[in-house]
């Protein structure tokens, strides 16, 4: 009886440390989507100042 108890209880810790995992990995995906949007609207805006800036801009 003690050996399906250890095999119920490893399979708990198993199921306890991948939530974990993905709930670590969740966060850190919400705290890097502020920089990724933050990156994103720089690159554009000096793709747009590239293009129609009158003196550096594409003529």
């Amino acid at each position: 009886m003690s050996n399906i108890n250890f095999i119920i209880k490893r399979k708990a810790q198993s199921f306890l440390d991948y939530s974990a995992l993905i709930a670590i990995v969740i966060f850190a995906l919400i705290a890097m989507s502020g920089y990724v949007m933050k990156s994103v609207n720089a690159r554009f805006a000096h793709v747009w100042a590239d293009l129609y800036h009158v003196v550096n801009g594409v003529r």
